[in-house]
């Protein structure tokens, strides 16, 4: 499943997990600028 959409330069790249899981926080919000290493999700394994 596709966990977040992140839209660079015109192109949409989807970001995907490894494992399976739950969102448990979101720290972005649709518009926000982000950087290479900024933290976008918390991501709990079961």
């Amino acid at each position: 499943d596709v966990l977040l959409s992140i839209e660079a330069m015109k192109m949409e790249t989807a970001l995907h997990a490894e494992k399976d899981g739950v969102i448990s926080e979101v720290l972005v919000r649709a518009g926000d600028q982000i950087d290479a290493k900024d933290l976008l999700v918390v991501f709990n394994t079961r």
